[in-house]
Protein backbone atom coordinates (compact mmCIF):
# COMPACT_ATOMS: atom_id res chain seq x y z
CA UNK A 1 0.00 0.00 0.00
CA UNK A 2 2.90 2.25 0.73
CA UNK A 3 4.06 1.92 -2.88
CA UNK A 4 0.72 3.07 -4.22
CA UNK A 5 0.84 6.23 -2.06
CA UNK A 6 4.47 7.26 -2.77
CA UNK A 7 4.30 6.77 -6.55
CA UNK A 8 1.96 9.59 -7.46
CA UNK A 9 3.64 12.00 -5.08
CA UNK A 10 7.06 11.46 -6.68
CA UNK A 11 5.62 11.93 -10.17
CA UNK A 12 4.04 15.24 -9.30
CA UNK A 13 7.29 16.48 -7.80
CA UNK A 14 9.25 15.51 -10.89
CA UNK A 15 6.70 17.25 -13.07
CA UNK A 16 6.97 20.39 -11.02
CA UNK A 17 10.74 20.35 -11.25
CA UNK A 18 10.62 19.84 -15.00
CA UNK A 19 8.20 22.75 -15.32
CA UNK A 20 10.41 25.06 -13.32
CA UNK A 21 13.47 23.99 -15.31
CA UNK A 22 11.66 24.68 -18.56
CA UNK A 23 10.57 28.09 -17.39
CA UNK A 24 14.13 28.86 -16.23
CA UNK A 25 15.56 27.69 -19.55
CA UNK A 26 13.08 29.85 -21.39
CA UNK A 27 13.97 32.84 -19.27
CA UNK A 28 17.67 32.21 -19.71
CA UNK A 29 17.33 31.80 -23.47
CA UNK A 30 15.20 34.91 -23.65
CA UNK A 31 17.75 36.88 -21.66
CA UNK A 32 20.56 35.58 -23.83
CA UNK A 33 18.69 36.45 -27.00
CA UNK A 34 17.79 39.89 -25.68
CA UNK A 35 21.35 40.55 -24.50
CA UNK A 36 22.77 39.24 -27.77
CA UNK A 37 20.34 41.37 -29.71
CA UNK A 38 21.20 44.35 -27.55
CA UNK A 39 24.90 43.70 -27.96
CA UNK A 40 24.47 43.29 -31.71
CA UNK A 41 22.39 46.44 -31.91
CA UNK A 42 24.92 48.27 -29.77
CA UNK A 43 27.78 47.00 -31.88
CA UNK A 44 25.98 48.00 -35.08
CA UNK A 45 25.29 51.39 -33.55
CA UNK A 46 28.95 51.79 -32.60
CA UNK A 47 30.10 50.72 -36.08
CA UNK A 48 27.66 53.11 -37.73
CA UNK A 49 28.84 55.82 -35.35
CA UNK A 50 32.45 55.04 -36.28
CA UNK A 51 31.64 55.12 -40.00
CA UNK A 52 29.87 58.46 -39.60
CA UNK A 53 32.89 59.94 -37.86
CA UNK A 54 35.12 58.64 -40.67
CA UNK A 55 32.75 60.23 -43.20
CA UNK A 56 32.74 63.56 -41.38
CA UNK A 57 36.50 63.75 -40.86
CA UNK A 58 37.91 62.09 -43.98
CA UNK A 59 35.29 62.79 -46.65
CA UNK A 60 33.87 66.13 -45.54
CA UNK A 61 37.19 67.39 -44.19
CA UNK A 62 35.79 68.32 -40.78
CA UNK A 63 39.09 68.00 -38.94
CA UNK A 64 40.44 70.95 -36.94
CA UNK A 65 43.70 69.06 -36.44
CA UNK A 66 44.67 69.57 -40.13
CA UNK A 67 45.83 73.18 -40.39
CA UNK A 68 45.87 75.13 -43.68
CA UNK A 69 49.22 76.19 -45.19
CA UNK A 70 50.90 79.12 -43.48
CA UNK A 71 51.78 82.43 -45.15
CA UNK A 72 55.29 81.19 -45.97
CA UNK A 73 54.09 77.90 -47.46
CA UNK A 74 53.27 77.45 -51.13
CA UNK A 75 51.41 74.14 -51.27
CA UNK A 76 49.07 71.92 -49.30
CA UNK A 77 50.45 68.87 -47.59
CA UNK A 78 49.97 65.57 -49.36
CA UNK A 79 47.58 63.29 -47.49
CA UNK A 80 50.39 60.90 -46.61
CA UNK A 81 52.56 63.78 -45.39
CA UNK A 82 50.63 64.48 -42.18
CA UNK A 83 46.85 64.85 -42.63
CA UNK A 84 46.41 61.06 -42.73
CA UNK A 85 47.54 60.58 -39.13
CA UNK A 86 45.86 63.74 -37.88
CA UNK A 87 42.56 62.58 -39.38
CA UNK A 88 43.01 59.16 -37.81
CA UNK A 89 43.64 60.72 -34.40
CA UNK A 90 40.57 62.95 -34.78
CA UNK A 91 38.33 59.99 -35.70
CA UNK A 92 39.52 58.04 -32.68
CA UNK A 93 39.01 61.05 -30.41
CA UNK A 94 35.42 61.59 -31.56
CA UNK A 95 34.52 57.91 -31.39
CA UNK A 96 35.91 57.72 -27.85
CA UNK A 97 33.83 60.75 -26.80
CA UNK A 98 30.70 59.25 -28.33
CA UNK A 99 31.12 55.64 -27.16
CA UNK A 100 32.71 56.17 -23.78
CA UNK A 101 33.79 52.88 -22.17
CA UNK A 102 32.05 50.93 -24.93
CA UNK A 103 34.81 52.03 -27.32
CA UNK A 104 36.59 48.81 -26.31
CA UNK A 105 34.18 46.94 -28.60
CA UNK A 106 35.47 48.94 -31.54
CA UNK A 107 39.11 47.97 -30.96
CA UNK A 108 39.20 45.59 -33.98
CA UNK A 109 37.75 48.29 -36.26
CA UNK A 110 40.15 50.94 -34.97
CA UNK A 111 43.03 48.55 -35.45
CA UNK A 112 41.84 47.84 -39.01
CA UNK A 113 41.79 51.57 -39.76
CA UNK A 114 45.33 51.94 -38.43
CA UNK A 115 46.48 49.07 -40.63
CA UNK A 116 44.85 50.64 -43.72
CA UNK A 117 46.55 53.96 -42.88
CA UNK A 118 49.90 52.21 -42.54
CA UNK A 119 49.50 50.50 -45.92
CA UNK A 120 48.50 53.78 -47.59
CA UNK A 121 51.44 55.61 -46.06
CA UNK A 122 53.89 52.86 -47.00
CA UNK A 123 52.68 52.78 -50.63
CA UNK A 124 52.79 56.59 -50.93
CA UNK A 125 56.30 56.97 -49.52
CA UNK A 126 57.54 54.03 -51.58
CA UNK A 127 56.20 55.77 -54.68
CA UNK A 128 57.96 58.97 -53.58
CA UNK A 129 61.26 57.14 -53.27
CA UNK A 130 60.88 55.35 -56.59
CA UNK A 131 59.89 58.48 -58.52
CA UNK A 132 62.71 60.59 -57.08
CA UNK A 133 65.21 57.81 -57.76
CA UNK A 134 64.06 57.42 -61.36
CA UNK A 135 64.08 61.18 -61.94
CA UNK A 136 67.52 61.58 -60.38
CA UNK A 137 68.86 58.60 -62.32
CA UNK A 138 67.63 60.07 -65.60
CA UNK A 139 69.40 63.35 -64.82
CA UNK A 140 72.56 61.42 -63.97
CA UNK A 141 72.45 59.17 -67.04
CA UNK A 142 71.77 62.12 -69.34
CA UNK A 143 74.53 64.08 -67.56
CA UNK A 144 72.22 66.99 -66.88
CA UNK A 145 73.80 69.51 -64.54
CA UNK A 146 71.83 72.73 -64.19
CA UNK A 147 73.56 76.09 -63.73
CA UNK A 148 71.89 79.49 -63.40
CA UNK A 149 73.28 81.84 -66.09
CA UNK A 150 72.64 84.85 -63.81
CA UNK A 151 74.10 83.91 -60.41
CA UNK A 152 76.22 80.97 -61.69
CA UNK A 153 75.00 78.70 -58.88
CA UNK A 154 74.47 75.00 -59.41
CA UNK A 155 70.83 73.88 -59.07
CA UNK A 156 70.03 70.40 -57.85
CA UNK A 157 66.47 71.19 -58.95
CA UNK A 158 64.85 74.40 -60.23
CA UNK A 159 62.05 76.27 -58.54
CA UNK A 160 58.74 76.84 -60.33
CA UNK A 161 56.04 79.49 -60.22
CA UNK A 162 52.32 78.70 -60.23
CA UNK A 163 50.76 79.81 -63.51
CA UNK A 164 47.62 81.05 -61.74
CA UNK A 165 48.88 82.96 -58.70
CA UNK A 166 52.61 83.25 -59.44
CA UNK A 167 53.56 81.82 -56.03
CA UNK A 168 57.07 80.26 -56.16
CA UNK A 169 57.50 76.58 -55.24
CA UNK A 170 61.03 75.92 -54.04
CA UNK A 171 61.07 72.15 -54.42
CA UNK A 172 58.24 70.52 -56.34
CA UNK A 173 59.72 67.03 -56.23
CA UNK A 174 57.69 64.12 -54.86
CA UNK A 175 57.58 64.25 -51.10
CA UNK A 176 55.36 65.19 -48.19
CA UNK A 177 53.40 67.68 -50.32
CA UNK A 178 52.49 65.34 -53.14
CA UNK A 179 53.49 62.20 -55.02
CA UNK A 180 52.56 62.80 -58.66
CA UNK A 181 51.06 66.27 -58.25
CA UNK A 182 51.27 68.97 -55.62
CA UNK A 183 48.44 71.39 -54.96
CA UNK A 184 49.28 75.08 -54.82
CA UNK A 185 47.62 77.15 -52.10
CA UNK A 186 45.47 78.69 -54.82
CA UNK A 187 44.19 75.23 -55.78
CA UNK A 188 46.12 74.60 -59.00
CA UNK A 189 47.83 71.22 -59.39
CA UNK A 190 51.49 71.20 -60.41
CA UNK A 191 53.56 68.24 -61.68
CA UNK A 192 56.18 67.15 -59.19
CA UNK A 193 59.01 65.97 -61.43
CA UNK A 194 60.71 66.78 -64.70
CA UNK A 195 59.64 63.42 -66.12
CA UNK A 196 56.03 64.34 -65.24
CA UNK A 197 56.19 67.68 -67.07
CA UNK A 198 57.43 70.24 -64.53
CA UNK A 199 59.75 71.73 -67.19
CA UNK A 200 56.63 73.20 -68.84
CA UNK A 201 56.11 75.48 -65.84
CA UNK A 202 57.59 78.96 -65.37
CA UNK A 203 61.07 78.19 -64.07
CA UNK A 204 62.95 80.15 -61.40
CA UNK A 205 66.45 79.91 -60.01
CA UNK A 206 66.21 78.71 -56.37
CA UNK A 207 69.17 80.93 -55.42
CA UNK A 208 68.46 84.30 -57.05
CA UNK A 209 64.72 83.90 -57.94
CA UNK A 210 65.35 85.06 -61.51
CA UNK A 211 63.25 83.63 -64.33
CA UNK A 212 65.08 80.96 -66.34
CA UNK A 213 63.86 80.98 -69.91
CA UNK A 214 65.97 78.09 -71.20
CA UNK A 215 63.85 75.37 -69.52
CA UNK A 216 66.59 73.76 -67.39
CA UNK A 217 66.41 70.02 -66.87
CA UNK A 218 65.08 69.15 -70.32
CA UNK A 219 68.51 68.88 -71.93
CA UNK A 220 72.13 68.71 -70.86
CA UNK A 221 73.79 72.03 -70.15
CA UNK A 222 77.28 72.85 -71.34
CA UNK A 223 79.03 75.80 -69.69
CA UNK A 224 81.60 77.36 -72.03
CA UNK A 225 83.57 80.30 -70.60
CA UNK A 226 85.48 82.62 -72.92
CA UNK A 227 88.22 84.47 -71.10
CA UNK A 228 91.06 86.72 -72.10
CA UNK A 229 92.36 90.26 -71.88
CA UNK A 230 90.23 93.29 -72.69
CA UNK A 231 89.84 93.74 -76.43
CA UNK A 232 91.09 90.24 -77.28
CA UNK A 233 88.02 89.56 -79.43
CA UNK A 234 85.82 87.54 -77.06
CA UNK A 235 82.61 89.34 -78.01
CA UNK A 236 83.23 88.93 -81.72
CA UNK A 237 84.12 85.27 -81.22
CA UNK A 238 80.88 84.79 -79.26
CA UNK A 239 78.90 86.14 -82.20
CA UNK A 240 80.91 83.93 -84.50
CA UNK A 241 80.20 80.76 -82.53
CA UNK A 242 76.51 81.62 -82.44
CA UNK A 243 76.40 82.21 -86.17
CA UNK A 244 78.38 79.03 -86.92
CA UNK A 245 75.88 76.95 -84.93
CA UNK A 246 72.94 78.70 -86.55
CA UNK A 247 74.37 78.29 -90.04
CA UNK A 248 75.21 74.59 -89.55
CA UNK A 249 71.75 73.85 -88.13
CA UNK A 250 70.11 75.62 -91.06
CA UNK A 251 71.75 73.17 -93.46
CA UNK A 252 70.18 70.12 -91.78
CA UNK A 253 66.51 69.21 -91.69
CA UNK A 254 66.66 67.62 -88.23
CA UNK A 255 68.71 70.33 -86.55
CA UNK A 256 68.20 73.80 -85.16
CA UNK A 257 69.98 76.37 -83.01
CA UNK A 258 67.80 78.77 -81.03
CA UNK A 259 68.72 81.62 -78.69
CA UNK A 260 66.93 81.07 -75.37
CA UNK A 261 65.69 84.09 -73.45
CA UNK A 262 65.25 87.75 -74.19
CA UNK A 263 68.72 88.73 -72.98
CA UNK A 264 70.40 86.20 -75.26
CA UNK A 265 68.27 87.25 -78.22
CA UNK A 266 69.05 90.93 -77.59
CA UNK A 267 72.80 90.47 -77.28
CA UNK A 268 73.23 88.02 -80.15
CA UNK A 269 70.86 89.55 -82.66
CA UNK A 270 72.34 90.84 -85.90
CA UNK A 271 75.38 88.56 -85.55
CA UNK A 272 75.76 88.31 -89.34
CA UNK A 273 76.14 92.08 -90.02
CA UNK A 274 78.35 92.44 -86.97
CA UNK A 275 80.77 89.88 -88.41
CA UNK A 276 81.24 91.71 -91.69
CA UNK A 277 85.00 92.02 -92.30
CA UNK A 278 84.84 95.82 -92.20
CA UNK A 279 82.74 96.02 -89.01
CA UNK A 280 84.34 96.51 -85.62
CA UNK A 281 82.51 94.95 -82.66
CA UNK A 282 82.89 97.03 -79.47
CA UNK A 283 84.22 95.12 -76.45
CA UNK A 284 82.02 94.11 -73.55
CA UNK A 285 81.54 97.09 -71.18
CA UNK A 286 83.65 96.61 -68.02
CA UNK A 287 80.73 97.31 -65.71
CA UNK A 288 78.34 94.81 -67.27
CA UNK A 289 77.34 92.00 -64.96
CA UNK A 290 78.56 88.71 -66.37
CA UNK A 291 75.75 86.49 -67.59
CA UNK A 292 75.52 83.34 -69.64
CA UNK A 293 74.03 83.46 -73.13
CA UNK A 294 72.11 80.24 -73.71
CA UNK A 295 71.71 78.53 -77.07
CA UNK A 296 69.60 75.42 -77.49
CA UNK A 297 71.18 73.24 -80.17
CA UNK A 298 69.40 70.14 -81.48
CA UNK A 299 70.52 67.54 -84.00
CA UNK A 300 69.12 64.04 -84.58
CA UNK A 301 67.14 63.96 -81.29
CA UNK A 302 70.17 65.19 -79.36
CA UNK A 303 69.71 68.47 -77.52
CA UNK A 304 72.32 70.58 -75.77
CA UNK A 305 72.01 73.88 -73.92
CA UNK A 306 75.23 75.78 -74.61
CA UNK A 307 75.90 78.58 -72.12
CA UNK A 308 78.41 81.06 -73.53
CA UNK A 309 80.02 83.37 -70.97
CA UNK A 310 81.51 86.50 -72.55
CA UNK A 311 82.89 88.49 -69.63
CA UNK A 312 84.75 91.80 -69.89
CA UNK A 313 88.52 91.30 -69.76
CA UNK A 314 88.81 93.64 -66.76
CA UNK A 315 87.23 90.90 -64.62
CA UNK A 316 90.38 88.81 -65.06
CA UNK A 317 92.84 91.46 -63.90
CA UNK A 318 92.64 90.68 -60.17
CA UNK A 319 92.04 87.57 -58.11
CA UNK A 320 89.19 89.19 -56.19
CA UNK A 321 87.15 89.91 -59.32
CA UNK A 322 87.90 86.55 -60.90
CA UNK A 323 86.67 84.76 -57.76
CA UNK A 324 83.25 86.32 -58.35
CA UNK A 325 82.98 84.40 -61.64
CA UNK A 326 81.88 81.19 -59.97
CA UNK A 327 80.65 79.77 -63.28
CA UNK A 328 84.31 78.88 -63.90
CA UNK A 329 83.89 76.17 -61.29
CA UNK A 330 81.00 74.62 -63.24
CA UNK A 331 82.91 74.28 -66.53
CA UNK A 332 85.33 71.66 -67.82
CA UNK A 333 86.06 73.24 -71.23
CA UNK A 334 87.54 76.74 -71.50
CA UNK A 335 88.41 79.08 -74.37
CA UNK A 336 91.46 81.28 -73.84
CA UNK A 337 91.13 84.12 -76.37
CA UNK A 338 94.38 85.81 -77.43
CA UNK A 339 94.82 88.90 -79.56
CA UNK A 340 98.02 88.27 -81.56
CA UNK A 341 98.37 91.95 -82.38
CA UNK A 342 98.76 92.72 -78.66
CA UNK A 343 101.81 90.44 -78.40
CA UNK A 344 105.00 92.50 -78.86
CA UNK A 345 106.72 89.69 -80.79
CA UNK A 346 103.96 89.70 -83.41
CA UNK A 347 103.52 93.47 -83.58
CA UNK A 348 107.22 94.16 -83.93
CA UNK A 349 107.52 91.60 -86.73
CA UNK A 350 104.96 93.45 -88.87
CA UNK A 351 106.06 96.02 -91.41
CA UNK A 352 105.45 99.70 -90.81
CA UNK A 353 102.62 99.75 -93.35
CA UNK A 354 100.99 96.73 -91.73
CA UNK A 355 101.27 98.30 -88.28
CA UNK A 356 99.69 101.50 -89.56
CA UNK A 357 96.84 99.58 -91.18
CA UNK A 358 96.18 97.37 -88.14
CA UNK A 359 96.79 99.99 -85.46
CA UNK A 360 93.08 100.49 -84.74
CA UNK A 361 92.46 96.75 -84.29
CA UNK A 362 95.17 96.18 -81.71
CA UNK A 363 94.09 95.81 -78.09
CA UNK A 364 96.05 97.80 -75.51
CA UNK A 365 97.08 95.04 -73.13
CA UNK A 366 100.52 94.86 -71.60
CA UNK A 367 100.26 91.23 -70.52
CA UNK A 368 97.77 89.12 -72.54
CA UNK A 369 98.61 86.04 -70.42
CA UNK A 370 97.42 87.51 -67.09
CA UNK A 371 93.87 86.30 -67.69
CA UNK A 372 95.14 82.76 -68.14
CA UNK A 373 96.91 82.82 -64.78
CA UNK A 374 93.81 84.07 -62.97
CA UNK A 375 91.50 81.47 -64.53
CA UNK A 376 94.00 78.70 -64.01
CA UNK A 377 94.08 79.50 -60.30
CA UNK A 378 90.29 79.40 -60.19
CA UNK A 379 90.19 76.02 -61.93
CA UNK A 380 92.76 74.61 -59.55
CA UNK A 381 90.76 75.85 -56.57
CA UNK A 382 87.66 74.25 -58.08
CA UNK A 383 89.38 70.87 -58.11
CA UNK A 384 90.97 71.53 -54.72
CA UNK A 385 94.58 71.59 -55.75
CA UNK A 386 96.86 71.34 -58.77
CA UNK A 387 96.45 68.14 -60.76
CA UNK A 388 93.24 67.03 -59.02
CA UNK A 389 90.58 66.47 -61.67
CA UNK A 390 93.04 67.59 -64.35
CA UNK A 391 92.09 64.89 -66.90
CA UNK A 392 88.55 66.28 -67.04
CA UNK A 393 89.56 69.81 -68.02
CA UNK A 394 90.07 70.99 -71.60
CA UNK A 395 91.52 74.26 -72.85
CA UNK A 396 91.36 75.74 -76.34
CA UNK A 397 93.94 78.46 -76.98
CA UNK A 398 92.11 80.57 -79.57
CA UNK A 399 94.05 83.14 -81.58
CA UNK A 400 91.66 85.71 -83.03
CA UNK A 401 91.91 88.07 -85.99
CA UNK A 402 93.15 85.40 -88.37
CA UNK A 403 91.48 87.28 -91.21
CA UNK A 404 93.59 90.37 -90.46
CA UNK A 405 96.82 88.39 -90.20
CA UNK A 406 96.11 86.63 -93.50
CA UNK A 407 96.97 89.81 -95.41
CA UNK A 408 100.29 90.34 -93.64
CA UNK A 409 103.75 88.84 -93.78
CA UNK A 410 102.82 86.72 -90.73
CA UNK A 411 100.00 84.83 -92.46
CA UNK A 412 99.26 81.87 -90.11
CA UNK A 413 97.66 79.72 -92.81
CA UNK A 414 101.02 78.27 -93.83
CA UNK A 415 101.80 76.71 -90.44
CA UNK A 416 99.96 74.45 -87.98
CA UNK A 417 98.27 76.67 -85.36
CA UNK A 418 100.33 75.39 -82.44
CA UNK A 419 103.58 75.88 -84.27
CA UNK A 420 102.57 79.41 -85.30
CA UNK A 421 101.69 80.25 -81.69
CA UNK A 422 105.01 78.88 -80.45
CA UNK A 423 107.32 80.31 -83.11
CA UNK A 424 105.64 83.55 -84.14
CA UNK A 425 103.80 84.62 -80.98
CA UNK A 426 106.52 83.25 -78.72
CA UNK A 427 103.92 81.69 -76.40
CA UNK A 428 105.90 78.52 -75.77
CA UNK A 429 105.84 79.06 -71.99
CA UNK A 430 102.09 79.60 -72.05
CA UNK A 431 101.43 76.37 -73.94
CA UNK A 432 103.81 74.44 -71.68
CA UNK A 433 102.01 75.71 -68.58
CA UNK A 434 98.61 74.98 -70.13
CA UNK A 435 99.57 71.35 -70.80
CA UNK A 436 100.64 71.01 -67.18
CA UNK A 437 97.45 72.60 -65.85
CA UNK A 438 94.79 71.08 -68.15
CA UNK A 439 94.09 67.55 -69.27
CA UNK A 440 93.69 68.44 -72.97
CA UNK A 441 94.99 71.52 -74.78
CA UNK A 442 94.41 72.47 -78.43
CA UNK A 443 95.36 75.55 -80.43
CA UNK A 444 93.23 77.33 -83.05
CA UNK A 445 93.58 80.37 -85.27
CA UNK A 446 90.11 81.76 -85.99
CA UNK A 447 88.52 84.39 -88.17
CA UNK A 448 85.21 85.64 -86.76
CA UNK A 449 83.97 87.01 -90.08
CA UNK A 450 81.45 86.09 -92.77
CA UNK A 451 81.84 85.98 -96.52
CA UNK A 452 79.69 88.03 -98.94
CA UNK A 453 77.07 85.25 -98.87
CA UNK A 454 76.81 85.44 -95.07
CA UNK A 455 78.59 82.15 -94.38
CA UNK A 456 80.79 82.08 -91.27
CA UNK A 457 84.46 81.28 -91.62
CA UNK A 458 85.16 77.50 -91.46
CA UNK A 459 87.61 78.03 -88.59
CA UNK A 460 84.65 78.68 -86.28
CA UNK A 461 83.04 75.32 -87.10
CA UNK A 462 86.40 73.62 -86.60
CA UNK A 463 86.70 75.15 -83.14
CA UNK A 464 83.13 74.14 -82.25
CA UNK A 465 83.69 70.55 -83.36
CA UNK A 466 86.58 70.26 -80.92
CA UNK A 467 84.64 72.00 -78.16
CA UNK A 468 81.60 69.71 -78.54
CA UNK A 469 83.49 66.51 -79.31
CA UNK A 470 82.78 64.97 -75.90
CA UNK A 471 79.38 66.57 -75.41
CA UNK A 472 77.20 65.67 -78.39
CA UNK A 473 78.44 63.64 -81.36
CA UNK A 474 75.38 64.41 -83.55
CA UNK A 475 75.97 68.14 -83.10
CA UNK A 476 79.62 67.68 -83.98
CA UNK A 477 78.57 65.87 -87.14
CA UNK A 478 76.18 68.71 -87.92
CA UNK A 479 79.14 71.10 -87.86
CA UNK A 480 81.00 69.14 -90.51
CA UNK A 481 80.86 71.39 -93.54
CA UNK A 482 82.02 69.81 -96.79
CA UNK A 483 82.03 73.21 -98.49
CA UNK A 484 85.05 74.64 -96.73
CA UNK A 485 85.43 77.69 -98.93
CA UNK A 486 87.94 80.19 -97.50
CA UNK A 487 86.49 83.54 -96.56
CA UNK A 488 87.81 86.47 -98.59
CA UNK A 489 89.55 89.00 -96.41
CA UNK A 490 89.00 92.72 -96.54
CA UNK A 491 90.84 95.71 -95.29
CA UNK A 492 89.95 96.71 -91.74
CA UNK A 493 87.99 99.87 -91.08
CA UNK A 494 90.21 102.87 -90.72
CA UNK A 495 89.98 104.98 -87.60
Amino acid sequence: MGGSVNGPVDGSVDGSVDGVAGIFALVVNTVIVVVAAALAAGLVFLVVLHLRRIHHVLYRGDSPRVRPPGPEESAWWGYHGGPLWRDLAEVHRRVHLDAGPFVVFLAPFLLLQVMVALVHSAVAWTAVGVLRSVDGSLLLVRRIRMVCPRCFEHMSYPSYACEDCGRPHRDVRSGARGVFRRRCVCGRDLPTLLLLGSADLRTLCPHCDQVLEHRPGEAREFVLPLFGAAGAGKTRLTHGLHLALEYAAGRHVSARAVAMGRETVRRLRDSRPRLAPDHRVPPTPPGRRARGLTLRVEADRCALLVQLYDTAGEWFNTTERTEDLTYLGEATTFLLVLDPLAVPAVWNALTADEQHRLHGDRSRVSDPERAYMQVRDQVQRRYRGPGVGRPRTRLAVVVTRGDLLARTSLDPSGLPPERWVREVMGANNLLRAARADFGTVATFVTSAVVDPDGRPDPSLAELLRWVLAYEAAPIGAMLTDTRRTPVPTAAPMEV
